[in-house]
């Protein structure tokens, strides 16, 4: 058996890593979507409310630590006096309430989220913190 064919597995055909390479990370990896999508609907909120969130900051975690307050401590944290909301990653990837589990879905999911957040942060109803915007629901 000549040298090369040991020095690839054993004669079958070399790991295929993905089209980023190992080198780089995954674009459509699970931490990357998440954050892409989570700062896409920060981006929406804020641009409807500029002067309400100024200054306030966003921030992901893996999971849920101590700390802070919510309505929905599992899915994200609100803290006043820094001005900070964190969103919990874990959670709402792989939340059970979704009736379809598929990329759309799990978006709106994370929007559902970041919106009730900020809803919450303001002590807002989420219905009247954007007039009209759910109107068409």
């Amino acid at each position: 058996m000549p040298s090369r064919a040991r020095a690839s597995r054993h004669g079958r055909r070399p790991i295929r890593s993905s089209l980023t390479g190992p080198a780089l990370p995954d674009p459509e990896g699970r931490f990357r979507r998440f954050e892409a999508d989570a700062r896409a609907a920060i981006a929406v909120v804020q641009g409807y409310l500029p002067d309400e969130l100024h200054g306030v900051r966003f921030g992901f975690q893996t999971a849920p630590t101590s700390g802070g307050e919510s309505q929905l401590p599992l899915l994200y944290m609100i803290d006043r006096p820094s001005k900070s909301i964190v969103l919990y990653r874990m959670p709402i990837q792989r939340a059970k309430t979704l009736h379809v589990d598929d990329a759309e879905h799990r978006r709106a999911f994370l929007e559902y989220c970041v919106y009730r957040a900020v809803c919450e942060y303001l002590g807002a109803d989420p219905w009247d913190l954007i007039p009209g915007r759910f109107e068409h629901y």
